[in-house]
């Protein structure tokens, strides 16, 4: 007989067993909440992707846990330096006081890179540590300088995008390095309150530039002429609150968007004339800047955003729109109307009764207008007719293009209610017509202007009337958003 140190237990398994191995294998290790935890002998599987898609998840990461990686072992070390860098000065800034500590930063991780660097950001600051002024004229001069020296390091290492923002005018403004105006490789500059230096350089600024933004910055006629010479490729420019300019002339045979905004009270530019842009599709001019401004644009055909035109301003588009320095009313050539243009948006004053005739003359110019945009101005004439727009014939643009209508400063008013009401009744594909109103009003008035909308006899079964107070009106959703981006919350 087995002694009893050998005997097996009925149904117990041998040792031969292949099911009694895999109940023998040892579970797990687990830590204190019972999460199981992993063999520190096994490679991790992140470590085992190529190299391109581990350059594809750096390149997700912000700049600062991107650069964190080459901690993690020897392959990550320099594998963060693989990828185009972009570098972002609200990304890297960590104490709102330091941003010498920030701008260092963002110099060692330039001069670390390789490249190339596809873009550099300094968004809007106002960290200046309030001191006496010359302490914070002294300490801004010194920021500049460490800039001058990062800028210079960039345009080394084929830098495409750059965009500066301060916030700081006056003696506090940046100006520009030569080593900026001599880059070869930037695509899209944006500046904000910065201002060039006097140098012959210009003539050689920016060869391959296709956008331009400029913001707060001090020009001179010559200079603006200097800079769109030497810009052969530019296709967008954007001139917004720029102070100094007084006759500008835009001759770029490859420019596509215009934007000339001026809401800073520091004086407005006198004419501007575009001459040679056969490109052109979009010309976006701020209200200050139509209503100040002499406006001479030669060649229209291709011509599809146009705004704001105001029924005050004197302007002269191709053949179509003329109004000459001493006519107080613009003449409109109905038979030579843009057909190219779909989207528009006009400044009115419907208190003005005067202006009707030729709002609704203006209107006929525009037979394959898909989008308009009404912002309603304050305006002193003889009292408007009330029945004028039920005597009108439809546009040319209600039968199968307009399906967007939009009024900015929507008062109520009977006159502004009939012209939203001859929209209502002949936009045969209008889908939305959206009533921005500046003070908080009653549901019973909203109820109120619908009913005397008379939505029931629209002409459009898809159509939609919202009414929207201007705090929840986000212009940057607009094609106007530059225009909007002073002038709206103060109109």
């Amino acid at each position: 007989m087995l002694p009893s140190s050998r005997r097996r237990r009925v149904g117990a398994p041998s040792d031969s067993d292949p099911q009694h191995h895999r109940l023998a294998v040892p579970p797990p290790n687990r830590n204190s909440i019972g999460v199981p935890v992993p063999d520190q002998n096994k490679t991790d599987l992140i470590s085992h992707l190529p190299d391109c898609v581990l350059l594809y998840i750096l390149s997700l990461l912000p700049i600062r846990d991107s650069i964190r990686t080459s901690i993690l072992s020897s392959r990550f070390r320099h594998l963060w330096k693989l990828n185009p860098l972009h570098l972002d000065y609200s990304a890297i800034k960590s104490d709102p006081l330091d941003r010498y500590q920030t701008l260092r930063a963002l110099s060692c991780i330039a001069s670390v890179h390789p490249g190339p660097i596809h873009s550099f950001r300094i968004s809007r600051f106002t960290d200046i540590i309030h001191h006496r002024t010359v302490d914070v004229l002294l300490e801004t001069l010194t920021y500049h300088r460490m800039l001058d020296d990062l800028i210079e390091s960039l345009t080394r290492k084929g830098i495409r995008e750059l965009s500066l923002s301060f916030g700081l005018r006056g003696l506090l403004r940046y100006r520009l390095p030569l080593s900026l105006l001599q880059c070869q490789t930037l695509r899209k500059v944006s500046l904000s309150d910065c201002f060039f230096p006097p140098s012959p350089v210009l003539d050689s600024s920016f060869p391959n530039l296709r956008e331009l933004t400029l913001e707060f910055v001090f020009l001179w006629d010559d200079l603006l002429r200097c800079l769109l010479k030497s810009c052969v490729h530019l296709e967008e420019l954007q001139l917004i609150n720029c102070s100094g300019l007084q006759y500008v002339r835009v001759s770029c045979a490859k420019l596509q968007k215009l934007t000339i905004h001026e809401d800073n009270g520091a004086g407005y530019i006198k004419e501007v004339a575009i001459e040679n842009t056969p490109e052109l599709r979009s010309l976006r001019l701020g209200e200050g800047t139509v209503e100040h401004t002499r406006i001479s644009v030669q060649r229209v055909q291709k011509l599809e955003v146009l705004g704001f035109f105001s029924m005050n301003a004197t302007m002269r588009i191709g053949n179509t729109f003329s109004k000459t320095y001493n006519q107080y009313v613009m003449s409109v050539n109905g038979s030579m109307g843009l057909p190219t243009v779909k989207k528009l948006a006009i400044l009115v004053g419907f208190a003005d009764g005067f202006k009707r005739s030729l709002l609704s003359a203006v209107l006929r110019c525009f037979p394959c207008l898909e989008t308009l945009d009404i912002k309603c101005i304050k305006s002193i004439g003889p009292a408007p007719d009330i029945g004028f727009w039920e005597k009108q014939a439809p546009f040319g643009f209600f039968e199968q293009h307009l399906r967007s209508f939009t009024m900015i400063n929507f008062s109520g008013m009977r006159t502004e209610v009939e012209f939203v009401k001859f929209f209502v009744q002949h936009g045969r594909v209008l889908e939305r017509i959206t009533l921005v109103y500046e003070h908080k009003l009653s549901a019973t008035w909203q109820r109120t202007k619908r009913r005397e909308l008379r939505l029931k006899n629209r002409a459009s079964m898809y159509l939609e009337v919202v009414f929207v107070h201007k705090s929840d009106f986000d212009p940057d959703s607009s094609e106007w958003a530059p225009l909007f981006h002073c002038s709206l919350p103060n109109a």
